[in-house]
């Protein structure tokens, strides 16, 4: 099967194949992971690093269920939190409604700030989360930020990296050339943040796990469409 033939692949493959090649343009693929990092400058050095080493694509997974990526994505997308939050089969009226309001709480001090405006981005920090800081989703706005402004192309997967990239398209919107989501998710603040980006995903798995498997899969189908 050869690359360059326009019948080879259809769909989803074909998208992902054009996607990168109109990103990649004569240079080889090579793939740094970045997983979880703690803060703005750890996503910035990982970034930094892994395209001085060589590195021509960016898989980043950020993940963790945590309030305060689903009150950012609520903010940014300008949903309430019941459109962030999902009853899970098992999940009891109040258990859902508990979640719910620890969202809505979170967001009350920022319901007056323009989505468009500077607040939005000290709104991330300063929302708060029990246990998980709020940092996951601006770490993830680092990276993306970061690997757009050296024209690297990013993949991304997991509820705070979505609500990294919500942060992100409030602020450049040329980086969104260069980002990717994995995947479509059945988790509603995913679906929100990315029908706010606008951006099909790469792949429609439907996923709502918190690895990154989806993210290894959709890295899998580029060896298909662009063999090493």
């Amino acid at each position: 099967m050869a690359n360059d033939d326009p019948n080879a692949v259809t769909g989803d493959l074909a998208r992902l194949r054009d996607w990168w090649a109109n990103r990649r343009g004569d240079r080889e693929r090579s793939i740094a992971w970045i997983l979880d990092p703690a803060d703005d400058d750890e996503a910035r050095r990982a970034v930094d690093r892994a395209i001085d080493s060589g590195a021509t694509l960016i898989a980043l997974h950020i993940d963790g269920d945590d309030s305060a990526s689903r009150a950012v994505i609520a903010f940014v997308a300008n949903v309430p939190a019941t459109d962030v939050v999902e009853q899970r089969p098992g999940t009891t009226d109040h258990a859902w409604m508990e979640a719910v309001a620890e969202v809505r709480d979170l967001l009350e001090p920022f319901r007056g700030v323009s989505p468009e405006d500077d607040g939005v981005d000290s709104a991330a920090h300063a929302l708060p989360a029990p246990g998980i800081p709020a940092a996951k989703a601006h770490a993830a706005q680092a990276a993306i930020t970061s690997a757009a402004q050296r024209e690297t192309a990013i993949i991304f997967d997991g509820l705070a990296a979505h609500a990294g990239a919500a942060l992100v398209s409030t602020a450049d919107s040329r980086a969104q050339e260069w980002m990717l989501p994995a995947t479509s998710s059945t988790d509603p603040a995913i679906r929100e943040a990315q029908i706010l980006l606008d951006i099909e995903p790469a792949t429609h798995f439907g996923t709502n796990g918190g690895n990154a498997t989806s993210l290894r899969a959709v890295l899998s189908l580029l060896d298909v469409v662009d063999p090493a």
